[in-house]
Formats: structure tokens, C-alpha cells, sequence
């Protein structure tokens, strides 16, 4: 079929314990989905129940974690937060907007396997990758770097716009290997924010990115299941929570 794709496999009106079991086994194996489900009490009911998982999840992590923390200031296994000189402001708009809009594209956004999404997404990676790279080198050649990103993104959304309704099959490549996929995404999504610590000293430093793992597995259920819309809400509620603790511990 091809507008086939990985969009919610699971009507929005199922039970509690149909949701949690298929949420369950999302985890375990990803699996995608087709149809595009309205925003509805139903599916608003969804998301709640998602998120509240994310957070009692994403807590335990940390309170396990914790354990492994050490005095907090670097004496222990796990690496401690970066010192970020951020504003109020700044705060709520890379909490709430930019990572929640950016993240969702890059890790979750071609989730529906259609090819036009798929070379966005590359495109997305590749832009990623000059970012990074860019940590690494002199001022110069960090802006170069920088500007090739920003155009490498510009291009993606120029040909993703003029092939999005023209390039929508999804390879059968995509479809078998879709719960490694999911997989990856989640490690790749969780590994990026190592960038949001100190260095890691230990190996099981690693850990400390385990809750974002976790979420990165919830996200794409909720990607999958509910839409891109909701996973970009998901994902901006955590943060306003993440941000509110902050800032109340500040």
C-alpha cells in the first residue's frame, strides 16, 4: 500500500489495560501502524496516561541513579549536569519549544517510513553531525561548519516539501527492521544528551542517560500511536516539569 506508514497501529479508544499491554509490547518490540487518529478527548486521554508513565518511570530512573551519584559534585560514578548561564527565558524557550520541536523531527518525525521523511531525516543526521563536529574545531571553521549545518537542514525541508505528497511508500527494509530502528533512535536520542553533563570518568557513567532512553522509547509510542503533534506536546510537558524542579531546587 503506499500511503502505508508507522502511524497509529491501536485505535485511541481502547481500555486501561489494553493500552498499558500494548504499550508494554511496544517496548519490547516496537511494532509501526497506519491511519491518522483526530484530536479527541480519547486521544488527549492517551497522552495523559503516556505522560504521567513517562514521568514515574523517568523518576525512578533518577532516583535509582541517584544512588550512584556521589557527593554531586564529581565524586561519584555518574557525571553531574553542565553549568548552563541560561536565562529564565532562554530556558523556557529551549525547554519547551526548541528541544521539544527540534528533537521530535530529528529522532521521531520519519517514523512513518516514507521515503520522503527518510531522506529529511538524513539530511536532519547529517546536520547533526557537522553541530558536533563543529565543538571540535577552531572559530573559523566551527561557523563554517555552523552555516553548512543550517543549509544542509534548509535543503532537507526544501526537498522534503517539494517530494512529501510524491515520495510516500515506505521501503520494505523499514517495515522489517522497524523495532531496530526504534531501538537505535532511542539510544542515539539518550546518548545525545550526554552532551548535557560533565565528562563521563566511569563506565557506567553511561547510565545517566538512561532515563532519556527510556523516554525515547515513550515518545516514539506516542509517535506511533498518537501523531507527531502529541509526542511534541509529550515531550514539552516532561520538560516543563524537568525545568519547574530546577528552577524550585534553585
Amino acid at each position: 500500500m503506499p500511503d502505508a506508514d508507522a502511524r497509529p497501529l491501536v485505535p485511541a479508544r481502547i481500555g486501561l489495560r489494553a493500552r498499558l499491554a500494548d504499550l508494554a509490547g511496544f517496548i519490547m518490540r516496537p511494532t509501526p501502524g497506519s491511519g491518522r487518529p483526530g484530536w479527541s478527548m480519547a486521544l488527549l486521554a492517551v497522552l495523559a496516561l503516556v505522560f504521567a508513565l513517562d514521568l514515574t518511570i523517568g523518576w525512578l530512573a533518577g532516583e535509582t541513579l541517584a544512588v550512584l551519584g556521589g557527593d554531586g559534585k564529581g565524586g561519584g560514578i555518574l557525571p553531574v549536569p553542565r553549568e548552563q548561564d541560561m536565562t529564565l527565558v532562554e530556558d523556557l524557550f529551549s525547554f519547551l519549544v526548541l528541544a521539544p520541536l527540534l528533537e521530535e523531527l530529528l529522532y521521531r518525525g520519519w517514523l512513518t517510513g516514507r521515503v520522503a521523511a527518510l531522506r529529511f531525516a538524513a539530511y536532519g543526521f547529517a546536520a547533526e553531525a557537522l553541530f558536533i563536529a563543529a565543538l571540535f574545531l577552531d572559530e573559523t571553521a566551527a561557523q563554517i561548519a555552523g552555516l553548512m549545518a543550517v543549509g544542509m537542514v534548509l535543503a532537507g525541508l526544501l526537498q522534503w516539501l517539494a517530494v512529501r505528497e510524491r515520495d510516500r511508500q515506505v521501503p520494505p527494509w523499514f517495515s522489517r527492521n522497524f523495532h531496530w530502528i526504534v531501538w537505535g533512535s532511542s539510544l542515539l536520542f539518550g546518548l545525545m544528551h550526554l552532551g548535557n553533563y560533565e565528562a563521563v570518568t566511569h563506565p557506567l557513567g553511561m547510565l545517566v542517560v538512561l532515563p532519556h532512553i527510556i523516554g525515547g522509547l515513550l515518545l516514539a509510542y506516542t509517535r506511533t500511536r498518537l501523531g507527531l503533534g502529541a509526542a511534541m506536546a509529550q515531550h514539552a510537558a516532561y520538560n516543563a516539569v524537568v525545568l519547574a524542579a530546577l528552577y524550585g531546587a534553585a
